[in-house]
């Protein structure tokens, strides 16, 4: 009988590139989508482990980051509750499992709810992540032109079809920024070849909002407020040592900001 991967947020940014590259692995995929359980909804986590007793878990089910609130939702504490559901119930049927963390998860004074909850779960299993029990996946800054995500994608791609420029009020912070399909291949990287710990996933270089607004085919200026506080983790690179020593590479990132 073919072992399962139970795959959660399959419908999300990175979940869809997680499916459209699954190929790679040798475990069939099961997709949840939030259509088919409401994993919010208390004992439907281990429920659903229990039903499909999958070999290998992978959860990147939370609060869209498409959401206008999805920083603010008290929806970000039930997701560590789930999710801590989750891991119990697929540790228990000797499940294999990955969570998404954030480039921001190690902040000891998160602002908001969406990191501090990030940060919570990570405490929480912070034993079993450093002893490589469960694999800690940390996307760095995220982005998907297509999707239009996150909103300066948004934004960029509007004002490029308006025709009009776009004022950027940060334009020269740097970031690693990673583009979705590199993430979704990221994170079946690591289950195919069972990367477990903490596991940065991003291009390994930095570059500006200027670049990536211009890259996405945007005129820009700059309207920066000297006052705005500076972002987490700027000028931070993600060490994607162990992913490239498994092949793979920040390919579509690489094109846009080479290439575009």
């Amino acid at each position: 009988m073919a072992s399962h991967a139970l795959i959660t947020g399959a419908s999300g940014l990175v979940g869809g590139w997680v499916l459209h590259h699954w190929d790679d692995t040798s475990t069939t995929p099961l997709p949840v989508r939030h259509a088919d359980v409401d994993l919010l909804v208390p004992g439907s986590a281990a429920d659903l482990v229990a039903r499909t007793r999958p070999a290998q878990v992978v959860h990147l089910a939370w609060s869209a980051s498409g959401r206008p609130d999805y920083r603010t939702t008290d929806d970000n504490e039930r997701w560590v509750d789930a999710t801590l559901e989750l891991v119990g119930a697929a540790r228990a049927v000797g499940a294999r499992v990955w969570l998404t963390g954030t480039a921001v998860d190690g902040e000891v004074d998160a602002t908001d709810a969406y990191t501090r909850a990030k940060v919570r779960l990570r405490s929480a299993l912070a034993a079993a992540i450093e002893q490589g029990e469960v694999g800690w996946l940390r996307p760095f800054y995220v982005f998907d032109e297509v999707r239009r995500r996150p909103a300066v994608v948004d934004l960029a791609t509007a004002a490029r079809e308006r025709g009009e420029t776009l004022h950027l009020r940060s334009p020269h912070q740097a970031h690693d920024f990673v583009h979705a399909s590199d993430v979704g291949r990221a994170v079946v990287a690591a289950v195919a070849h069972d990367l477990t710990g903490e596991l940065p996933i991003g291009s390994g270089r930095l570059h500006t909002v200027a670049e990536l607004v211009a890259r996405l085919g945007a005129s820009w200026s700059a309207d920066e407020d000297p006052a705005a506080p500076a972002p987490a983790h700027t000028d931070e690179t993600a060490d994607i040592t162990r992913l490239i020593r498994t092949g793979w590479a920040p390919t579509r990132t690489e094109e846009l900001f080479d290439h575009g």
